[in-house]
């Protein structure tokens, strides 16, 4: 029994040793913990599209064709009417003036010879012509009216513009008329010429020189 109890006290002692022994051991150091620290993505920067401006090139307008030099076997004076935008030469030598008719803008004499130009609202250059022929000879006091003889294109001195040449006749045929023309912007654009045989080729001339803007 003494020796049973003997065994108990050696182990307890052992046991009390051992414990003594691990408390007075150095710690175990402790690793800290591995941190990795996260991965941090910068953010993708797209670039803005810069789209450039359009540059229009400024329009280029080309110079007006020069005006063509008409060239007359007289000396001749012009006449020209902003407002409807022609012009019409004739001897600067004639007497010169505003017939007062309806839509007349100009008269010119010289002897025997003689011109009306004017401008009345027309779609019918034909028409306007026989009318304004038949005042004119009203206005003379007489009460007939002009015979259509006939008409032609032309093309007037200027090389560009066109227009129409129309033979009237009075009196049986006796007084007759030539009108050059056209019609521009709802307008019949007149030059009544006095025709007579030996002023044929002037009458013409001047018709001729009808040019517009």
């Amino acid at each position: 029994m003494l020796k049973h109890k003997s065994l108990i006290m050696v182990s307890v002692l052992v046991l009390v040793l051992a414990v003594v022994a691990m408390s007075c051991a150095p710690a175990k150091p402790v690793t800290p913990p591995v941190v990795t620290p996260p991965v941090v993505t910068p953010p993708v920067v797209t670039p803005p599209v810069v789209t450039p401006p359009v540059v229009t090139p400024p329009a280029v307008t080309p110079p007006a064709a020069p005006a063509v030099e008409i060239k007359t076997s007289f000396e001749a004076a012009t006449y020209t009417n902003d407002a409807s935008g022609f012009s019409v030469m004739y001897p600067k030598a004639w007497e010169a003036g505003k017939v007062s008719l309806t839509g007349g803008v100009l008269f010119a004499k010289g002897g025997d010879d003689l011109i009306y130009v004017a401008v009345r609202p027309s779609t019918d250059f034909k028409a306007s012509a026989m009318e304004f022929l038949a005042d004119l000879i009203k206005a003379s006091g007489a009460s007939i009216n002009p015979d259509f003889d006939g008409e032609q294109a032309v093309t007037f001195a200027d090389g560009k513009t066109k227009g129409t040449a129309i033979m009237l006749s009075a009196l049986f045929g006796s007084k007759k008329a030539t009108v050059y023309g056209l019609i521009k912007d709802g307008k019949a654009i007149m030059v009544m010429c006095g025709t007579v045989p030996k002023s044929l080729p002037i009458y013409k001339e001047i018709g001729s020189t009808l040019s517009v803007k």
